[in-house]
């Protein structure tokens, strides 16, 4: 007998939300207990956590699903997976975070309004005791002022906890202000796009069939298994062709974007074309000497080690472009600079060369 029917709701403003349940049922308890949901009292329902302004996410569906089927409900869906351009994702995320600055910049200002008054009660009594003044004992003021003291002193206390709080929210407000520049840094960027490619590349090679143990059945009715390549269902294919458009729709978003960035002046345009091997590159405020030049990447003596002695074999490390700062010649390096950097034994963090030490 089924307890009653819910329904999961999804749309991109709204999120994932699960609609119908009653105060202390089955449902609510299961929702109640399970890490991923919380009562949204704007949406007056259960909420996914990070599900709003993203696509729905087809595992999670499935699982509160199971959940509330085995707790003895009927669950319907109500799944819009629209969803807006890259490009005006980014705009409302900005506008969210210039909302968000705001709001947190006016509760810092009333939260410090609020801590200042609490503060001048306190003074108020302090400042009308005469200094050293001790309670009299035998007075017959003694129990007031003492009353009067202890809440000048609660007080005290009241408005350090207000003005920390204004502070944690002043200091939220400063970091939604900087988010989007954040999220355009130049290097930021490039590791989006690394990372974004990586999940274009993993969805592929699971549409086109990855290597696995099959499970089979033969004609007896007995299950064995057999390496081979595991091809995902349609349902799953389906799901993996549109992340693979969405995929390819942010990457060339953010293709744009980083080549601004570049027009710009903000971003290196270095890379295979430009950079040789005996070159200089700037990477985290130190110069290193290009080893050998990649595709995607320069390999430079990991500056953790030191040269090696002759016979030694170097230790390297490997940079992608995006996160270079600079680029140099030998013949524009400093010789003191080079010879030091060469030398067998050289500490390359914590003494010479680094940047400032190039002029």
């Amino acid at each position: 007998m089924s307890l009653g029917t819910l329904t999961i709701h999804h749309d991109y403003e709204s999120g994932t939300t699960v609609e119908g349940t009653t105060r202390n049922s089955p449902a609510h308890l299961a929702l109640k207990a399970h890490p991923s949901w919380t009562w949204s009292r704007h949406a007056t329902a259960w909420l996914l956590r990070s599900s709003r302004h993203r696509a729905p996410k087809p595992y999670a569906l499935d699982e509160i699903t199971r959940v509330l089927t085995e707790s003895g409900y009927t669950v319907e869906r109500d799944i819009d997976d629209t969803m807006p351009s890259v490009e005006q994702q980014e705009t409302d995320r900005e506008d969210r975070m210039n909302d968000r600055a705001h709001r947190l910049t006016e509760r810092a200002g009333r939260q410090k309004a609020k801590a200042d008054a609490t503060r001048a009660k306190a003074d108020a009594v302090f400042d009308s005791i005469p200094m050293g003044q001790p309670m009299l004992v035998d007075h017959h003021s003694y129990k007031a002022d003492r009353n009067r003291r202890e809440r000048a002193w609660n007080n005290l206390g009241k408005s350090i906890e207000q003005g920390a709080h204004a502070d944690e929210l002043a200091r939220r407000a400063e970091t939604a202000s900087h988010h989007m520049g954040a999220r355009n840094n130049p290097v930021t960027v490039g590791n989006r796009i690394e990372q974004l490619e990586a999940d274009r590349r993993r969805c592929q090679r699971e549409v086109d069939g990855e290597p696995g143990w099959l499970i089979e059945t033969d004609e007896h009715g007995q299950t064995r298994q057999r390496w081979g390549i595991r091809h995902p269902s349609d349902e799953r294919a389906d799901h993996l062709q549109r992340e693979i458009a969405a995929l390819a729709e942010q990457i060339d978003y953010w293709k744009n974007v980083y080549n601004q960035l570049q027009a710009e002046g903000k971003a290196p345009t270095l890379g295979p074309d430009t950079v040789v091997k005996g070159d200089w590159v700037l990477c985290n405020g130190m110069w290193m000497r290009v080893r050998r030049v990649n595709k995607k990447s320069v390999t430079v003596p990991n500056p953790v080690f030191p040269p090696p002695r002759p016979g030694e074999k170097e230790n390297t490390w490997t940079i992608t472009w995006h996160k270079l700062r600079g680029h140099r010649t030998t013949e524009q390096m400093p010789p003191k600079f080079v010879e030091a950097y060469e030398a067998p034994g050289t500490d390359r963090i914590s003494r010479p060369p680094r940047a400032d030490d190039v002029q």
